[in-house]
């Protein structure tokens, strides 16, 4: 008789390691200006890290565009 080997399911986060990353831009893709990217991303929850990757830029210029969109918000200015 032969051997049966069972076959194991490989796990969730190994086949879709980037599935945040892969919805953030899908949430975002259709805007032009990517001040308006962080804007989005950033009230979806998204860190520095993850909005970098996902404009293509560096976690240090998406904390500078987010302090600049505070300060627009807080002066009232869009």
């Amino acid at each position: 008789m032969p051997k049966i080997e069972k076959i194991e399911r490989p796990d969730v986060r190994e086949v879709l390691p980037n599935l945040p990353l892969v919805l953030g831009y899908i949430a975002v893709k259709d805007l032009e200006r990517r001040e308006d990217r962080v804007g989005v991303l950033s009230r979806l929850g998204y860190g520095n890290q993850a909005i970098a990757v996902i404009c293509d830029t560096t976690p240090l210029t998406v904390a500078v565009m987010k302090s600049h969109l505070k300060k627009k918000k807080r002066e009232g200015v869009k």
